[in-house]
C-alpha cells in the first residue's frame, strides 16, 4: 500500500495534471456552489494535573500519523476543478486539484480521506472561512510545485466557531512544494481542531489574532513558515485532555512576529531540529514542559524568551530543559528574563547565548551540566544569580553559584 510521502504525492500530481479526468457524472449544481459526488466509496482527564504525567501519558499522535500513512492516496478518484464563484463543496473522498479563483468557499463534508491540490488557485471568500472543512477523515492540502496560491476569508460570519481563513475540524496536513499565502481577516490564519501536520512548501501567514493553531498537537517537519499574528504565532491549544495540546518542530524553518507569545503550547513544546527565528514576541517561547534537545533557535522577546510556566491543566513539575542545539535570546530592558522556569531549568548542552538585563530565573532547581553558556557576551561556567529573578540562581549540576548582580555568575 502506498503511503503519503512528499515524493509519492510530486509524482501523483505529475500523473493527475496530465490526465483529463472527466467530470461529466461526477459534478451537481445548487444554489450554495458545485458539489461533487464520487463513484468511490467514502473510507469508513480535564482536571489540573503536572507536567510528569504529561511527559508519561501516551498521546494518539502516533497513532494519527499511522493511520495517514496507511492511506492509499492514489486509489482515490481525482476531479480537476476550474473554480468560480459559486465556489465548491467536496462531499465524497477524493482528490481534487483546483484552479482558477472564487469569491466563494471549498467546504469538505464527508467521512472519507480527502486530498486538496492548490494549482495556482486563489480562494478569496466573501462569506466566511476560504477553506472549511466541516467532517473528513482526514484532510491532505498539498501545494503543487511551482505554483503560488492565495488563500483569504471574510472579516465577519455566520457561525464565529469558525474561527480560522483554513479551518479544519478533523486531522489536517499540509504539505508539498509550493507557495501558499493565508490572509486572516476574521481571526486565526490555519486551524485544526485536532492533529495539524506541516511538511513541506512555502506558508506566509498574517492573521488578526493567532497564525498556525492545533488544538491536539502542531508537528512542523519541513517547509518554510513566515507569521505575522496580532496575538499568538503557532499554538497548540488543547488545555483540557491530558497529553495533548504538544507542539513539536523536528525541521523546516520557521519565523514569527507576533503580538503576544510567538510558540506557544498548553501542556509541552519540544524542538529537536529545524530553524526557529523569533523576530519580536511578547514571550517567544512559552508551555508547561519545553524541551530543546537541537535546532537553531533566535528569540527577542520582551518579557520572557522562554518561560516554562503552568496552564490550565499543568500546574506542577514545570520545567524548561535545553540538551542541545544553538540558542540565542535577546531581551529587551526591564522586568524581563532570558530563561524563566516556574519549575526547574536545566542546560546540559548545545550552545546557549543569553542578553539581556536579567538571564536566567527558576523556582526550583536549576542546573547547567554541559555545553557553552554565555551571558551578556562573557562564556560563564554557572548559572547566574538574577536580582529580579523569582527563583534561586545555581551553578553546575545545581550548585550555588553566582554574584546577585544580573552579570555572569563568576
Amino acid at each position: 500500500m502506498k503511503k503519503i510521502k512528499k515524493s509519492v504525492l510530486a509524482s501523483s500530481l505529475a500523473i493527475t495534471l496530465a490526465v483529463t479526468v472527466a467530470c461529466t457524472n461526477n459534478q451537481t449544481e445548487n444554489s450554495s456552489g458545485t458539489s461533487f459526488t464520487s463513484n468511490l466509496a467514502s473510507s469508513t482527564a480535564n482536571s489540573s494535573t503536572t507536567a510528569t504525567q504529561v511527559a508519561t501519558s501516551e498521546t494518539d499522535s502516533e497513532t494519527a500519523t499511522s493511520d495517514r500513512e496507511s492511506v492509499d492516496w492514489d486509489a482515490l478518484e481525482t476531479t480537476e476543478v476550474t473554480l468560480t464563484d459559486d465556489g465548491l463543496e467536496i462531499t465524497a473522498a477524493g482528490t481534487y486539484i483546483l484552479t482558477g479563483s472564487t469569491t466563494g468557499q471549498v467546504t469538505v463534508n464527508t467521512d472519507g480521506n480527502v486530498r486538496i491540490i492548490l494549482n495556482n488557485a486563489t480562494i478569496k471568500s466573501s462569506e466566511g472561512a476560504a477553506i472549511s472543512i466541516e467532517n473528513a477523515e482526514m484532510t491532505v492540502l498539498e501545494l503543487a510545485d511551482g505554483t503560488e496560491n492565495t488563500v483569504e476569508d471574510a472579516s465577519s460570519r455566520e457561525d464565529e466557531e469558525i474561527d480560522g481563513a483554513i479551518y479544519s475540524s478533523d486531522d489536517l496536513v499540509i504539505t508539498g512544494s509550493g507557495t501558499l499565502t493565508v490572509n486572516a481577516n476574521f481571526a486565526d490564519g490555519i486551524v485544526s481542531k485536532d492533529d495539524l501536520w506541516i511538511e513541506g512548501g512555502t506558508i506566509n501567514v498574517t492573521s488578526v489574532d493567532d497564525g498556525i493553531r492545533g488544538k491536539d498537537s502542531v508537528t512542523v517537519s519541513d517547509g518554510t513558515i513566515t507569521i505575522d499574528a496580532q496575538n499568538d504565532g503557532i499554538k497548540a491549544s488543547n488545555d483540557t485532555d491530558l497529553g495533548k495540546g504538544i507542539l513539536t518542530i523536528t525541521g523546516g524553518d520557521l519565523t514569527v512576529s507576533s503580538g503576544d507569545d510567538a510558540v506557544k503550547a498548553e501542556q509541552k513544546i519540544l524542538i529537536t531540529g529545524g530553524t526557529v527565528t523569533v523576530e519580536s514576541s511578547v514571550e517567544g517561547i512559552e508551555a508547561p514542559v519545553i524541551v530543546i534537545d537541537d535546532g537553531d533557535i533566535s528569540i527577542n522577546a520582551s518579557d520572557d524568551g522562554m518561560n516554562a510556566s503552568a496552564s490550565d491543566i499543568i500546574t506542577d513539575d514545570l520545567s524548561l530543559t535545553i540538551n542541545g542545539g544553538n540558542v540565542s535570546v535577546e531581551m529587551a530592558q526591564g522586568d524581563t528574563d532570558a530563561l524563566d522556569s516556574n519549575g526547574d531549568l536545566t542546560i546540559a548542552g548545545g550552545t546557549v547565548s543569553l542578553n539581556g538585563p536579567n538571564t536566567v530565573d527558576y523556582d526550583g532547581t536549576g542546573t547547567f551540566s554541559g555545553g557553552t553558556l554565555i551571558v551578556n557576551g562573557e562564556t560563564v561556567t554557572e548559572l547566574p544569580e538574577d536580582m529580579m529573578g523569582g527563583g534561586m540562581g545555581g551553578g553546575p549540576d545545581g550548585e550555588p553559584g553566582g554574584d546577585m548582580d544580573g552579570g555572569f555568575g563568576q
